[in-house]
């Protein structure tokens, strides 16, 4: 129960926190405003080139919104304890890391579904694209382990604010560079190899391409094997950012620097 609580509650706390220093109101235009606009710049520049549908771009921007809400959400609830000085009481306490950092992963999750649903409602409806009601759970499906492979990506980027200065850096960087690797805005087999191959091995890119399946009229267990993998990216990110965070706190402590900048 003090596991589950630590999980809960501890994360519900650091979500809310951000947002007593951040006003609520940028909320909206960054994760609601900018990806429906951006859907809607893409598609029309689809349009133009002729490069894909507006279906392809709508789902390919809608994913971006996930990896924007998981990058800088995570990345910002791990980074900013540093930041506030709260860093130190969190790590001296004998709470499990494991629940305190799946614990801020779980509404940066939520987050990016939420955000990524509003996004791809919102432009298929300016846009006019058909969406069929049986495809919504597989669709939900390839949202949720996106989001979760983002969000994981997020606490590698957190964790590497607990030595660095600036978290926004690192996530605008990642999530510029998702618009061309991850084959949201550009089809994959258009772009170089080595890009292609780096796509494999990033968030987003496996549910990206499992959405658009699933879309084309593909069951949920045809693109099974891509969702398992995009979950599966996921857990590798999530290791390696526990992994990176138990790092630098040992570091930090070594050298007496885990709050200084």
């Amino acid at each position: 129960m003090n596991w589950l609580r630590v999980l809960v509650i501890g994360g519900l706390t650091s979500y809310r926190a951000l947002f007593n220093w951040i006003s609520p109101w940028v909320f909206f235009p960054i994760l609601i405003v900018y990806p429906l606009f951006q859907i809607v710049f893409f598609a029309y520049l689809g349009r133009f080139a002729g490069v894909g549908s507006d279906e392809f771009f709508l789902i390919g921007n809608a994913f971006i919104a996930i990896a924007v809400a998981g990058l800088f959400g995570m990345g910002h609830s791990v980074a900013g304890e540093r930041r506030s000085q709260t860093l130190a009481s969190i790590l001296a306490s004998p709470a499990s890391r494991l629940a305190l950092f799946l614990g801020r992963a779980l509404p940066s999750i939520v987050t990016g579904f939420g955000v990524a649903v509003v996004s791809f409602v919102l432009g298929a409806l300016i846009l006019d694209v058909d969406v069929v009601a049986a495809e919504l759970g597989g669709l939900a499906l390839a949202v949720l382990a996106a989001a979760f492979a983002c969000t994981s990506l997020g606490l590698c980027l957190g964790a590497l604010g607990l030595r660095g200065r600036n978290v926004s850096l690192f996530a605008d960087t990642i999530a510029g560079s998702m618009l061309l690797v991850s084959g949201a805005n550009v089809p994959l087999e258009r772009l170089p190899e080595w890009i292609q191959a780096l796509s494999t091995v990033i968030p987003l890119t496996h549910g990206l391409e499992a959405a658009r399946e699933i879309a084309d009229g593909s069951s949920i267990s045809g693109a099974g094997g891509l969702l398992l993998t995009e979950a599966a990216i996921g857990a590798v990110y999530l290791v390696l950012g526990l992994g990176l965070v138990r790092l630098f706190e040992l570091e930090g402590r070594r050298t007496a620097t885990l709050e200084t900048f």
